[in-house]
């Protein structure tokens, strides 16, 4: 244990206890007011009313209850007080400040001190030498010595109470004042006591002057005062606790009595001395002396009544918050769970001690018996039963049970003993069986210190778990041979039968005991009789176990009270003790305190009884007892006469002393004798209104029976109209107190809870515990259900304030009197979250929400019950102050089972019809022997016989409309009607002559319509009861009559195979129906649309009421039909067959939907219940109830509009199984900004926002199944792959796909979006991985190896992946022949990178996880500690040295990347951990197991903090990164949960984004394998790092470096020969280049020429790129920009044709050059130098897109008409000048369209030197709108022969006249027609016939644009030389 109990504590848990153990104490402030009656009226109507109520709500929140009590109060005129009236009343006051002090907390006197003491009562005892001398005394006359012994008789000694032990000697009888005074009329017994009294303390004036010391003392006690009697009686208790207000007058007033004054003097130096400064207080009265008594309307007195209250409760309050701030009892202990059983405990212990204390057992030998039994096993270590002893009320049993076990432990000398005792039914913890196992098995826990605890870590509060937690727990003690467990539990018949309990009530006692655990039992019911097993009761009935207290050899005797007889019996004396007080106080006034009571489940406290039985309109009026109301005073006395004898007694429970019965045969006295049903339904409701309080216009609502029943689920709010803004701002203020209030006290055991539905309800232990009771049996169903069993905040309540199995049982108690849908699915949600709530009770407002919330979505009222219910969990979960997971959406089905319940009936025959009585909790059955039977639902018990008919009952109907009405036909050939609640006839019609067929009611129900055999129609009059009309059209027996409630229409069938439609106006017909057979039945659905009849031929005909065309032919059922019925959906019907099974129909579509479990007999009758709730069916003696509700009707979790709700237009196709509706989910993906999740299911992809959460789009591409998806890092683009072999790249901002790649021969498996968000990396089935251009689809890289698991470092430089076999391997994505291979002894179950790319972590089933370094491969750490294999691993973005894993060992390890160390041991999963993720500061992680639940977890000090089942299996999770949102992927299911973790400890941290220059395709690529490359120079070059990182970096990777600093630029030195290079130069041409292949002859002559210009010039050499030759986007912005030698770059690059860096963005301006970008895209290749020693190139920056596809055929047009001129202009260009194109271009004579570009000069005298294919002409048809950055294309080396097509979207060619969709790889150059490369279109080539059909631009027509068709070229023609081939020429 954590922490160690308190010894005390501890002791009084085993059952050893002193008189000096201390007991929990109530939570009570009870103060007593002491004054004088007249003196301070006003200043106790001011305590009462004002200080009382405001000190009230300070301590709500505490559960301290605040009592005033004025004995004062309700007893008359001012001048008289009441003991003057009853001197008696003194001892009851002074035994009230004896009760204060007991159980008040803290002020428990407050004394009013004013001018007077006032007159001192009539003694009730006076001693014998007292009287004598007072009859000696001389003065005395006849007169006066008559009226002393009319009034005062001899009495015995010791008969004065404690009270008067004061007054009297031990050794002398007193005389005791007669009551005699009680028969007297008040008035003249006031007047006869006053002038006894006067009498009295005149003799006793003389008396004092000649007594001595002791004489004077008891003279002078006999002549105190009431306030004197009142303060000492305090005073000897505490002066702590005392509270003394002191009035003074500022004018005092003369002829005082001089030793009234003395006196009153004593009594406030007594109090001034005794009390602390803090405890009293000096009020001054203004004004004169002249007004005594106190006027509120006096200005001064006002002033002064104010400052009273305010002092008053000043004072009060500092003394509570004192004496209450170190209580144990206020405060909440560490031990919650210690304290609850100790608290429950002590209840017990306390009735065990007043049971003790009170009757005394004379005589039994019931214990010396059951001794030598118990020692006998005892000794022989042999297993026994448990003890039973059995009597009747009053015969001991309980006497005996207390008599053991005081006895018990004095029976072992050498063994310690612990006693546990139960008195069941006691409390809300031992009244049920669930509920009183789990508390003694926590006990026995802490008893026995359990080493895990006293809750087991998979603890369950379910009935099978805790039966066997108690087995454990006894074979645990077993083993324990120092030790003896006794249980004791009396009354064991009262502990309530539910059915969650298993097989039987009482199945959990063991019929086996260990030999050192004893188990006694008492019992009123005989043990055979008890709900045991048939092995229990076979065990159990050995006279050694049992000790029948009726049997003479167990005889037992006890002590009978004062004033009993002996041959009075325990039955007699009860009912004697009634007749007393019934004699006493009137019948009334006990019938109503006896019925109050009696109602209490556990017992009123005394402020809720007199709220109920003392008028509070007029304080200073007689309440008189005959009337059946009490005062302060009067309930104190009857009180006291209860309780003394030993009808009443006080109970500490919960914190409130509850006054109930001693004994539970004095309930059933009251009940015979005080309460009838009626009664007992309105005490119930008055009970239920003293917990929740009502308005007015409510109270007459609930008083109206009749409306009870409809009134909606928020009549209580909307019902109020005086004030509706008071009430709606009343109703906010209240919910978010309720939030605050809930949140503040989460944990604290006595915290309010307040409803957000029933305004100004504050939920406190007496509501879980009493109060539901009440509301239960009121009647009013509607009002239980808001306040109680369906308000989440009573929910919340009973589990936080007791348990879960607490409120289990408390619902399924709830469901022995009330079926209810909302019920129902409460206490399913209940049980079926028992677990988790066992182990976390703050889930109830997420479980509540996961069940419910797809339920209330389906309701078409948005504020039904349910529907605000969960709302208020929600509420109550936001305003949740620590970390609380909550459900965003819904995933679970609905968690009701199909069977509800079952019944069974007997002796009714067949039952032919059934139906549901008004109060829906009863059902109704129609007889063979003719009898109709009203039987509960829920207790399956007959409650009436309607009797009545002769002959069997053929029909039976509840008239609609709310109606009380059953109307009832027989083969009699009569039709009765009955009133349902008053279970009473009210008319019986005789209008056939043959058996009545169907009854039906019309017209508001004010005609009686019935059908016969003898073919007529009857339509009767209710209130007269006369014929009012018959219908005799059919020609053979009316088998079914029906009336369509909307228009009061008539429906009737016959066997004539006619159906009529009738109006009932004027009974004229309407329509008519010919069918092809007899009808037997009809039924016409609920919105009066569809008729169904059941004809001869056994078919099902659905046709449409208004015009009777027929719809459907229902088929499938197999046997007879006997019965139908239509669903209160009117989309559903029923049918009951002879084949003992019921069928289900849908009528829109005519198909079988259902197929219900067989009957034990054919199904003779079938009833759907209102909003199809329930669905009944009779089947021989047995009836079922079904779940009908369409609850499982499909809906699409992907819709935008997710409250939606169902409507049968929409949804045709009823009870359809979702998992065949919607494909399950594969995969999802969460954006790098955990702002937007992909979802693919099926071939379809969801766009969702999580924060929302709503659907926002839904992607449809791919023809198959999608198996994988990614979000690009960037938020642009998502990447989805399938088993279509895809990958599509979709732009999000539109929702269209961008790009299709298909590189793929299998189906894709996995994906990963590159941090630079341009490279995506897929994999296939056939174990291929791709890298590939996310834009263009070009293949960067392509990589053999494992592909179910794929990860890249954020680097970029690696990729990770995995087959789950014991390798993992390490590409390289910059290095081609870089990779490495990890490994494991056993499979590798998980991998993670970590943030910054330097370690890969891997974990396997071996146990272990490995750090790896993502260089080189090497292990840096091995991480040892699982003890089972590893699952997942994760780690977080900013905590590099973190790593959490999981394991299938149930727990979670915290490691130190560094150390290798343990950290913490994250341990609370019940089954192994599947997945891990952690926050990205990592401060939180969340992790999933196979126990279906997700813990979240604080990293830094390992703690749990909060959890959620999920209650399906799911497969992977992932969480945003500061862990506001956590997606669940679900196992074949096709919703997603999305959970919200309300204040999240987790901070959000932007991650970093990838930002660097724009890159070629080329630098991307992956560098070739290292070779040995050929010397090419003689002596050594030697480079330094920097300049070799600089200059020849790309020649090995392709990963952009850093820039060098300047001063480092030019650090390397070259040592070579000018000759050899000259040489080398020389010797090289395009020859020697043939013999090499295009990669090793562009790899070294790119080589050569870079040293060489670098050796020669002493500079940076240009950037030469691997597989330069290839096809390639090249940007100049990079090219010029890039090189840190800007200016000597430039000059190497003279005599290029380059574009003007000034002037490149006026080519915007040009028209010709509009399109270019849209038409033209280039790469180019390095060709030979053998015949040219410059490079001819020109870029052209081209302008932005312009989406106009006819502006471009336009221009493209024109440019075909104007290029051979424009050319020839262009062509006058001085090759000793630079060439600039932009130049020349601006500086046209004219414009210059396209054409110009390719014919341009400079670039024309080169044409037949190239021979490389650069020019690639495409159009792009369906360019997104988007607008794109403008790319700067590179025209070089073109030929205008070879065109090569592109990787487009939409690809059109001048020659194939096709388009082709998302190429993907590139293609063969189109074939040329003709081998002439010169495409020139200048004039001396423009002879036809010789001019063959060029493919260039010019001799290209494009067919699509012009609608003309050009021939394409043949099969014959030759091939174009490939670009490769180009190079080696």
């Amino acid at each position: 244990m954590a922490a160690p109990i308190d010894e005390s504590v501890l002791n009084a848990l085993r059952g050893v206890t002193t008189a000096q153990t201390r007991l929990p104490k109530p939570l009570l402030i009870k103060i007593y007011v002491s004054s004088l009656k007249q003196e301070f009226n006003q200043e106790r109507r001011m305590l009462l009313e004002l200080v009382g109520p405001e000190l009230q709500s300070l301590y709500d929140d505490r559960q301290i209850e605040l009592e005033i009590v004025d004995m004062h109060f309700g007893t008359g005129a001012l001048d008289v007080a009441l003991v003057e009236r009853d001197p008696y009343m003194l001892q009851d006051f002074l035994h009230e400040i004896d009760t204060c002090h007991a159980h008040s907390k803290s002020v428990f006197f407050l004394a009013l001190i004013g001018d007077g003491i006032g007159r001192p009562p009539l003694p009730t005892h006076i001693d014998e030498d007292i009287y004598d001398a007072l009859l000696a005394d001389r003065q005395t006359t006849a007169d006066d010595v008559a009226l002393f012994e009319r009034w005062y008789a001899s009495g015995l000694p010791h008969m004065a109470t404690d009270t008067q032990s004061e007054s009297q000697s031990q050794s002398q009888s007193q005389r005791v004042l007669k009551q005699d005074y009680r028969f007297l009329p008040p008035e003249a017994w006031l007047t006869e006591s006053r002038r006894l009294a006067m009498l009295l303390e005149k003799s006793l004036q003389r008396l004092l002057a000649n007594s001595n010391a002791d004489l004077m003392r008891r003279i002078q006690l006999l002549r105190r005062t009431q306030i004197e009697h009142e303060v000492q009686r305090a005073m000897s208790h505490s002066s702590e606790k005392i509270l003394a207000v002191f009035r003074e007058r500022a004018a005092q007033s003369s002829g005082r009595d001089v030793e009234a004054g003395e006196r009153l003097r004593k009594i406030k130096d007594e109090l001034t001395m005794n009390l602390s400064t803090d405890n009293h207080t000096t009020l001054v009265v203004p004004g004169s002396a002249s007004s005594e008594v106190i006027d509120p309307d006096n200005e001064d007195h006002e002033a002064y009544l104010s400052k009273f209250k305010n002092k008053v409760t000043d004072k009060l309050r500092l003394l509570i918050e004192a004496h209450i701030t170190n209580d144990p009892d206020v405060i909440k202990g560490r031990k919650k769970t210690v304290q609850e059983i100790f608290h429950e405990h002590a209840t017990h212990l306390r009735m065990l001690r007043e049971l003790t204390e009170n009757v005394i057992l004379l005589e039994s030998r019931v214990p010396q018996q059951l001794r030598q039994n118990l020692m006998a096993n005892f000794k022989n270590g042999s297993r026994h039963a448990p003890y039973f002893i059995r009597g009747a009320h009053g015969s001991g049993k309980s006497v005996l049970i207390s008599t053991l076990y005081g006895q018990v432990a004095g029976w072992f000398s050498s063994t310690r003993v612990h006693r546990v005792i139960r008195f069941a039914k006691a409390t809300p913890r031992s009244s049920y069986n669930l509920e009183l196992l789990r508390v003694i098995c926590q006990q026995i826990s802490i008893i026995f210190n359990i080493p895990e605890g006293y809750l087991p870590k998979d603890a369950s509060f379910d009935p099978l778990y805790i039966s066997n937690w108690f087995q454990n727990l006894l074979r645990r003690i077993e083993d324990m041979n120092n030790d003896v467990l006794f249980l004791f539990i009396d009354d064991l018949h009262l502990l309530n039968p539910l059915d969650c309990d298993i097989v039987a009530a009482l199945s959990w006692l063991p019929t086996s005991l260990p030999w050192n655990v004893q188990i006694i039992c008492s019992t009123t019911t005989p043990v055979e009789q008890l709900k045991f097993t048939p092995m229990q009761r076979d065990r159990f009935k050995s006279a050694e176990y049992q000790f029948d207290l009726n049997l003479e050899a167990n005889l037992t005797k006890l002590q009978r009270p004062p004033h009993c007889g002996d041959d009075v019996n325990f039955v007699a004396y009860m009912e004697q003790q009634f007749d007393e007080l019934e004699q006493h106080y009137g019948r009334q006034a006990v019938a109503s305190l006896a019925a109050y009571v009696t109602c209490s489940e556990y017992g009123l406290t005394e402020t809720e009884l007199l709220e109920l039985l003392m008028p509070t309109d007029d304080p200073e009026s007689q309440i008189e007892t005959q009337s059946g109301r009490f005062s302060f005073a009067s309930f104190k006395k009857i009180h006291s006469q209860m309780d003394k004898s030993l009808l009443l007694h006080d109970k500490i429970m919960s914190g409130k002393v509850l006054i109930q019965w001693r004994h539970n045969y004095c309930a059933a006295v009251a009940r015979r004798r005080y309460m009838s049903v009626e009664s007992t339904r309105s005490l119930h409701m008055e009970l239920a209104n003293l917990f929740f309080p009502q308005d007015e216009d409510e109270s007459t609502l609930e008083n109206d029976s009749t409306k009870s029943e409809t009134k909606s689920v928020i009549s209580l709010k909307d019902g109020r109209e005086r004030e509706p803004h008071k009430d709606k701002e009343r109703e906010k203020d209240n919910v978010s107190a309720g939030r605050k209030s809930s949140s503040t006290h989460h944990n604290d055991d006595t915290s309010t809870f307040y409803n957000p539905i029933a305004a100004d309800v504050s939920y406190s232990m007496r509501h879980v515990e009493e109060s539901w009771h009440h509301l239960m049996r009121s009647d009013d169903t509607t009002r239980f259900k808001q306040i109680a069993v369906c308000n989440f905040d009573f929910l919340l309540a009973a589990v936080q304030t007791v348990s879960i199995s607490y409120l289990r049982c408390l619902i399924e108690h709830v469901r022995c009197y009330i079926l209810d849908r909302d019920i129902e699915l409460i206490y399913y949600t209940i049980r079926k979250s028992s677990d988790v709530l066992t182990r976390d009770p703050m889930q109830l407002g997420s479980q509540l929400i996961s069940w419910l919330r797809p339920i209330g979505e389906h309701d078409d009222d948005d504020n039904s019950l349910l529907s605000m219910t969960v709302r208020s969990a929600t509420a109550w979960c936001d305003g949740y102050a620590v970390p609380l997971l909550v459900p965003l959406t819904g995933w679970l089905p609905a968690p009701l089972p199909s069977q509800i319940r079952n019944m069974t009936v007997s002796g009714t025959g067949v039952i032919r019809a059934v139906c549901v009585a008004p109060s829906k909790q009863h059902l109704i059955l129609a007889t063979n022997s003719g009898d109709v039977q009203q039987w509960h639902i829920m207790s399956n018990s007959l409650e009436h016989t309607y009797k009545g008919h002769t002959a069997a009952v053929t029909c039976l109907l509840v008239a609609p409309q709310q109606s009380q009405l059953l109307l009832t036909g027989s083969e009699d050939a009569s039709v009765m009607v009955w009133h349902v609640s008053l279970r009473e006839q009210r008319a019986h019609i005789n209008a056939h002559t043959a058996p009545v067929t169907a009854v039906a009611a019309g017209v508001n129900n004010t005609l009686i319509i019935s059908s016969s055999e003898d073919a007529t129609i009857a339509i009767t009059d209710l209130a007269s009861g006369k014929l009012q009309h018959r219908i005799t059209f059919h020609r053979g027996p009316v088998s079914g009559i029906l009336v369509a409630g909307a228009c009061d229409v008539l429906i009737s069938a016959s066997h004539d195979k006619n159906i009529c439609v009738w109006d009932l106006e004027n009974y004229t017909l309407l329509n008519t129906m010919q069918m092809t057979s007899p009808v037997l039945r009809i039924d016409i659905s609920w919105n009066s649309v569809f008729l169904l009849a059941l004809c001869e031929d056994n078919a099902l005909y659905v046709r449409t009421l208004a015009t009777g065309k027929e719809l459907h032919t229902l088929k499938g059922h197999k046997s007879k039909i006997r019965t139908m019925s239509i669903g209160k959906d009117s989309q559903r019907c029923v049918i009951g067959c002879e084949d003992t099974r019921a069928l289900i129909y849908d009528m829109h579509s005519g198909k079988l939907v259902r197929s219900m479990p067989p009957n034990p007999g054919p199904v003779t009758a079938v009833y759907a219940m209102d909003m199809d709730d329930f669905l009944i069916t009779v089947g021989g003696n047995k009836i079922t109830f079904y779940s009908f509700r369409n609850e499982e009707l499909y809906v699409n979790p992907y819709s935008r509009h997710p409250r939606r709700k169902r409507s049968l237009k929409r949804h045709t196709q009823a009870q359809r199984s979702p998992s065949t509706t919607l494909p399950p989910i594969t995969c999802f993906d969460l954006s790098r900004d955990s702002q937007q999740l992909a979802i693919a299911s099926g071939r379809s992809v969801h766009l969702m926002r999580i924060n929302t959460p709503e659907y926002q789009s839904t992607l449809e591409g791919h023809t198959c199944v999608v198996n994988c998806l990614k979000f690009a890092p960037n938020g642009e683009f998502l990447v989805t792959g399938g088993d279509d072999r895809l990958v599509q790249v979709w732009t999000l901002a539109l929702g269209e796909i961008n790009h299709t790649f298909k590189g793929h021969a299998a189906p894709v498996m996995q994906l990963v979006v590159l941090m630079d968000s341009l490279r995506v990396i897929s994999t296939d089935r056939e174990s291929m991985m791709l890298v590939w251009m996310a834009d263009t689809g070009n293949v960067l890289q392509t990589i053999q190896g494992p592909y179910k698991s794929l990860a890249a470092t954020n680097n970029m430089r690696f990729a990770v992946s995995s087959n789950g076999d014991n390798t993992l391997k390490i590409w390289s994505l910059t290095q081609e022949d870089e990779k490495f291979s990890v490994s494991h002894s056993d499979e590798i179950t998980c991998f993670e990178i970590s943030a910054d790319s330097m370690h890969i972590i891997t974990g396997s089933r071996d146990m272990s996880l490995k750090v790896w370094q993502s260089v080189g491969g090497k292990l840096s750490q091995v991480l040892v500690g699982h003890s089972d294999a590893v699952t997942c691993v994760a780690v977080s973005v900013t905590n590099k040295t973190q790593v959490i894993s999981g394991s299938k060992d149930t727990n979670l390890l915290i490691w130190d990347l560094l150390t290798g160390e343990e950290v913490h041991t994250l341990a609370g999963h019940l089954g192994p951990v599947i997945g891990v993720k952690v926050s990205a500061d990592g401060s939180t992680a969340v992790s999933g197991s196979d126990d279906k639940t997700l813990i979240v977890w604080e990293t830094k000090r390992g703690l749990a903090l909060t959890s959620l089942q999920m209650h399906v299996p799911f497969t992977h999770f992932d969480i945003s990164l500061e862990v506001s949102r956590v997606l669940v992927q679900l196992v074949d299911s096709y919703n997603l949960p999305v959970i919200c973790l309300h204040n999240t400890p987790a901070q959000y941290v932007k991650l970093p984004t990838y930002s660097g220059p724009s890159k070629d395709v080329e630098d991307l690529r992956p560098q070739g394998p290292k070779r040995q490359m050929k010397r090419l120079l003689k002596k050594e070059v030697s480079l330094d790092t920097y300049t070799w990182q600089k200059k020849y970096g790309h020649l090995t990777s392709s990963v952009m470096m850093a820039q060098v600093d300047e001063r480092l630029k030019r650090r390397f030195s070259v040592s070579a020969s000018m000759e050899e290079i000259s040489k080398i130069a020389e010797t090289k041409t395009g020859a020697s280049q043939a013999n090499l292949g295009p990669e090793q002859a562009a790899l070294a002559q790119s080589q050569h020429f870079d040293q060489l210009e670098a050796l020669w010039n002493k500079r940076s050499p240009p950037r030469r790129r691997h597989n330069a030759g290839l096809s390639r986007q090249t940007s100049l912005v990079e090219d010029r920009l890039e090189s840190s030698d800007d200016d000597e770059y430039l000059d190497e690059r003279a005599g290029m044709l380059s574009a003007s860096y000034d002037h490149i963005h006026l080519l915007a301006r040009l028209p010709g050059i509009r399109t270019l970008h849209d038409a033209w895209k280039t790469s180019s290749l390095r060709v030979s130098r053998t015949r040219t020693r410059t490079s001819t190139k020109f870029y052209v920056s081209t302008p932005p897109h312009n989406n106009n596809n006819n502006k471009f055929t336009d221009n493209h047009n024109s440019n075909n008409n104007s290029a051979p001129n424009s050319s020839c202009n262009l062509g006058q260009v001085n090759s000793l000048v630079a060439p600039d194109l932009v130049r020349d271009l601006l500086q046209a004579e004219r414009p210059v369209t396209l054409g110009h570009l390719f014919h341009w000069s400079s670039l024309w005298r080169h044409r037949r030197q190239r021979n490389c294919r650069s020019l690639q002409p495409h159009f792009r048809v369906n360019v997104p709108d988007r607008a794109r950055a403008t790319p700067i294309i590179m025209v070089e080396n073109y030929d205008c022969r070879h065109v090569q097509r592109v990787r487009t979207d939409l690809v059109l060619h001048p020659q194939s006249r096709q388009a082709s969709l998302g190429h993907m790889a590139i293609e063969h150059a189109i074939p040329s027609p003709s081998p002439n490369p010169n495409p020139s279109p200048s004039p001396s080539n423009s002879d036809p016939a010789k001019k063959p059909k060029s493919c260039g631009f010019f001799g290209r027509r494009w067919t699509l644009f012009r609608g003309k068709s050009e021939p394409t070229a043949t099969p014959t023609e030759p091939a174009t030389v490939s670009c490769n081939d180009c190079v080696t020429q």
